[in-house]
């Protein structure tokens, strides 16, 4: 095969001409390499595993809602998630909150 010299590439998803190192536009901001889709295809797949969600709700939250909201599940799937993380945030916080006054009474001697 004949090596080919690339001076520019163009952006699939405006048309802009890019260095031939770049990896995302900066136009548009689409990803230019297909590894970076490939990527993006993959989290995708890892978000839309149930487990994994119920980690993220665990660990995050209502600050994941957006993510919750992205994944392939039903609409009333995905109202369910949003509802337990606030559910479950609301109660952490409870508890924190409870606990640290429970401490405060136990070492102020009340």
């Amino acid at each position: 095969m004949d090596a080919i010299n690339v001076t520019n590439i163009i952006c699939p998803g405006c048309g802009t001409e890019l260095a031939p190192t770049a990896a995302i536009c900066h136009e548009c901001g689409v990803a230019t390499s297909q590894a970076a889709t490939e990527t993006n295809q993959n989290l995708k797949r890892l978000l839309d595993r149930p487990w994994v969600l119920v980690v993220l709700i665990l660990h995050i939250g209502f600050l994941g809602i957006p993510v919750y909201w992205k994944t392939k599940y039903s609409l009333p799937a995905r109202l369910f998630m949003v509802t337990a993380s606030i559910a479950y945030t609301i109660g952490a916080i409870a508890f924190i909150v409870f606990m640290l006054k429970w401490l405060i009474q136990l070492f102020a001697g009340g």
